[in-house]
């Protein structure tokens, strides 16, 4: 799901969410537009598209490798991530560790998640921006599906070579 923000106002920034959703209707009656000779159901349509999404996250998934999205979009990977366990904000430190609700609940006081079984590393998908070719691109990013991301910690956890065949992204590497 790509979202957009937007300014409503010079004086003031506002987000206003647009989804975006390659199966959608609409995008099926342009296609059907484009291509009026290709005969093929709304069914038909979106199982092609959501196959190849399909596949496109899954050879991501398996390889750990930095993929170029089509049209422009840039290059999008996982990344690994070694959070800061104290953070200094205004001179006031911070504990930056997440939070282990169901833990905390049992003991009735706060329990950080170290994530021990990662080495301390936390995993995200990651879109390079940089690599965008296209205007504004600073104005997008990139939000994947609660399932893209549940299926990531599925990986991490069925076996350990994931979590070393991804890389750690920065700034500097984009």
């Amino acid at each position: 799901m790509v979202k957009l923000l937007i300014h409503l106002t010079l004086d003031k920034m506002s987000r206003v969410s647009v989804e975006w959703r390659s199966g959608s209707t609409a995008n099926y009656k342009l296609y059907c537009k484009k291509y009026p000779n290709i005969k093929l159901t709304l069914d038909e349509w979106r199982n092609i598209i959501y196959s190849y999404n399909e596949a496109y996250k899954e050879h991501i998934l398996e390889t750990g490798n930095r993929e170029k999205l089509p049209y422009g979009l840039g290059d999008i990977s996982i990344t690994k991530k070694k959070r800061k366990k104290i953070v200094s904000h205004e001179g006031v430190e911070h504990i930056n560790l997440p939070i282990d609700w169901k833990r905390t609940k049992e003991k009735g006081k706060v329990i950080y998640n170290f994530n021990y079984h990662t080495e301390g590393f936390f995993f995200g998908w990651f879109w390079f921006k940089k690599t965008a070719r296209f205007k504004h691109a600073s104005l997008w990013y990139f939000k994947p599906m609660r399932v893209t991301s549940r299926l990531l910690k599925h990986y991490l956890t069925i076996d350990n070579k994931y979590q070393h065949l991804y890389k750690e992204w920065n700034n500097q590497t984009q």
